[in-house]
């Protein structure tokens, strides 16, 4: 007795995918995202930094808006600032930092007693220093410039 096979059956035996073939698709796949995993880490970590050097920036603007306000004189906390002249909670959160940052316990530390006169270049707001990676962090000087540096005890 013999088998016919249709030309249908013979044409859908000739696209199925074999098991080897499956493999290689997926070592290949596996391949690519071990080697693009760095990559993308360190994508998000710039994507961080400049996040967060953005927030500085606000920061910034809200300090300075609050001093011409206040006799030149910056507030004793940051938390002072919000709500009115920072209007998002989220402007206190790192988006590298483990923990949200929030108005009274920001991801930032600030340095009281200073004012408009102090100098430019004194540094008034700084990441914390779990905040990022590779012992790096941004920080504001009362000028409104960020930077980022190596993260070395309090910065100068």
């Amino acid at each position: 007795m013999r088998l016919k096979i249709s030309s249908d059956e013979v044409a859908l035996a000739r696209r199925a995918v074999t098991l080897i073939e499956l493999l290689f698709v997926i070592g290949i796949f596996l391949l690519m995202v071990t080697i693009l995993t760095p990559f993308v880490q360190s994508v998000q970590e710039r994507s961080h930094k400049v996040n967060c050097a953005n927030k500085l920036r606000l920061i910034s603007l809200a300090l300075h808006s609050y001093a011409a306000d206040h006799n030149e004189a910056f507030p004793k906390t940051l938390g002072e600032l919000y709500p009115n002249y920072i209007k998002e909670q989220t402007t206190f959160d790192c988006p590298a930092s483990k923990v949200v940052g929030m108005p009274d316990k920001p991801d930032y530390s600030y340095v009281t007693g200073l004012t408009e006169q102090s100098p430019p270049t004194e540094v008034i707001v700084y990441d914390l220093d779990d905040n990022h990676r590779y012992h790096r962090k941004n920080l504001l000087r009362v000028n409104g410039v960020v930077e980022w540096v190596k993260a070395e005890g309090k910065p100068r």
